[in-house]
């Protein structure tokens, strides 16, 4: 009988060690951290005092793979490894660890031990995993060695993946070391040199642009290794691997949902540095139909809103409304207010979308009834990968990208934008746009 829980632990550790490899700086690691709305020490200490107690039967070369990627993992515990070899590779390297071995076929130290949280059989004899399975607490789950090769090859390839991220986080370390030394030097200099100041400004613009091209091409990496992940997965979920138990199946699915989250967060990613890298000059600034766009932006999510069973209600003006700016990037971030309304809101609940105007600007109010905002946190809801601890609670999937991305795109095309909220009764944003 095969269950997933804590194979899904395992399968969160890849994700989190894919996101560690990332850091370049500790603000930077607390902040993509945050991706799946975990404060960072909350998540340490979850390790520290929550372990999964493993215990290993059949030491040889795939049980000595499974220990060697286990000790890696924070969140898990080896405590028994069993194999009648005593010279077996696996033994080695458990007794190096100081690991308990044990080389008796009674398997009596986890007969019954209800301390276990997971038994891998890595020897793929059916007599020892049918003895196992009569022997085995009720609260204990007994891995088969046909599922273990699959786990093992999505861990196998984690570890392949975080390889490659740590190469990347070295380098753009180099990189930024280099660069700041140089940066020191040339600060020394402008105190005799003042002349030299507009040269040493477009210096550090080229360093900014270096590091930011340098970022966005480590990031963009990372699409491949998660679409081959969800490949991976697919096969696995549409029976080409042979057939799972539904346990196992369920940990496949959250594997495949968690690549498709991180996938979206790299998109927002991507959108914001892209946004930064803009010359405001170089923007395309044209006549925008706001009405045709808010149209077009609540028809999109009329179907996210209605499996929650939310209304979206529009009120403006008969009159066609048009506004200076950019078309593309005013959808994106009126798209990511509708969105974040929805996502905040309560079930069975209403959002409105409300177009007025007001002297020579155009005013676009999204508001909801959800959660609403802490006071406290109002002038940091802005901030690149800031969210409220009632907005994790309600939607831990969250990047803390979205009002970034907003706020950017306001900046680019001249928009303002305030908030007005009061927690547990919800929230409008008003973005104004110059009028036509």
């Amino acid at each position: 009988m095969l269950c997933p829980l804590p194979i899904s632990v395992l399968i969160l550790q890849l994700i989190y060690y894919i996101t560690y490899a990332l850091k370049c700086k500790e603000q930077f690691s607390l902040k993509m951290a945050d991706l799946f709305g975990w404060p960072f020490t909350q998540r340490e200490q979850s390790h520290s005092m929550n372990k999964d107690i493993i215990a290993i039967v059949g030491a040889g070369t795939g049980g000595h793979a499974i220990i060697e990627t286990l000790l890696k993992i924070p969140s898990a515990e080896i405590r028994y490894v069993y194999d009648i070899n005593q010279n077996a590779s696996g033994i080695l390297l458990a007794q190096k660890h100081n690991i308990p071995c044990f080389f008796d076929s009674e398997y009596s130290q986890i007969a019954h031990n209800d301390s276990i949280d997971v038994i891998f059989e890595v020897t793929g004899n059916k007599e020892i995993l049918a003895y196992l399975k009569t022997i085995r607490s009720e609260k204990t789950n007994l891995i088969a060695a046909s599922s273990t090769k699959i786990i093992f090859h999505l861990l196998e390839t984690q570890g392949h993946i975080t390889e490659k991220l740590e190469e990347y986080k070295n380098d753009l370390e180099k990189m930024i070391a280099s660069r700041t030394d140089e940066l020191a030097k040339t600060n020394k200099n402008l105190v005799v040199k003042c002349q030299e100041f507009e040269q040493l400004n477009e210096k550090l613009q080229q360093i900014n642009n270096e590091k930011t091209k340098y970022l966005l091409q480590a990031t963009h990496q990372l699409k491949a290794p998660f679409a081959a992940i969800q490949s991976y997965t697919d096969l696995i979920i549409e029976g080409f691997t042979g057939e799972i138990s539904d346990k196992t199946m369920d940990v496949v699915k959250k594997i495949k949902t968690r690549c498709e989250l991180l996938s979206s967060s790299i998109k927002e990613m991507l959108e914001l540095a892209n946004l930064k890298s803009y010359v405001t000059d170089n923007v395309k600034i044209e006549k925008v139909n706001i009405k045709q766009v808010v149209d077009k932006i609540i028809e999109q999510h009329q179907a996210t809103a209605g499996s929650h069973n939310i209304k979206i209600e529009k009120h403006y003006p008969a009159q066609e409304l048009f506004v200076y700016g950019n078309s593309g990037q005013t959808e994106i971030a009126l798209s990511i207010l509708v969105d974040n309304a929805i996502n905040y809101s309560f079930d069975d609940g209403a959002i409105e979308v409300n177009v007025i105007t007001e002297q020579q600007n155009v005013i676009v109010e999204v508001k909801d009834f959800g959660i609403g905002i802490p006071s406290q946190n109002l002038e940091k809801i802005f901030k690149e990968y800031f969210r409220c601890n009632n907005a994790v609670k309600k939607n831990e999937n969250g990047s803390g990208l979205g009002l970034a991305i907003v706020a950017e795109i306001a900046a680019i095309n001249n928009y303002t934008i305030q908030v007005a909220s009061e927690e547990n009764r919800g929230s409008s944003f008003f973005i104004s746009m110059p009028l036509v």
